[in-house]
């Protein structure tokens, strides 16, 4: 990349609109929406997980930043964290807080593993 990377979107409410966009940036942007509506967004990361007869999808993380939206998320970047069909924005923390419930959530099923092994190897049923 030899400079920044701009992209220019037609708005309802303030015409085209020239945006610089992040590195991360995918650069697919909606036109025709407002202004405040424009964000830049990553590609997604899934944790997919392996299940009888294939794999599923549950939780989806991207990078997203609105360079002109005030409130919570604010014009910095954020990440979202997609799971049971919505979407939730979070900054550092947030990120910490998951990963440390994901962590003790693999504590768990590792736990289960184990005492469903000693249940087989003893002919539970």
């Amino acid at each position: 990349m030899t400079g920044p990377r701009t992209v220019t979107v037609p708005t309802s409410d303030r015409g085209e609109v020239t945006l610089v966009c992040p590195t991360w940036c995918v650069g697919e942007h909606e036109p025709d929406g407002y202004r405040t509506d424009l964000f830049h967004e990553s590609a997604e990361q899934q944790l997919t997980l392996p299940v009888r007869g294939g794999t599923v999808e549950l939780l989806a993380v991207a990078f997203e930043s609105r360079p002109f939206t005030e409130g919570w998320t604010g014009t910095t970047p954020f990440v979202n964290v997609g799971f049971s069909g919505d979407y939730h924005p979070v900054r550092v923390d947030g990120l910490e807080a998951m990963a440390d419930a994901l962590e003790q959530h693999a504590a768990t099923l590792r736990e289960y593993a184990h005492q469903l092994a000693v249940l087989l190897a003893g002919g539970a049923r």
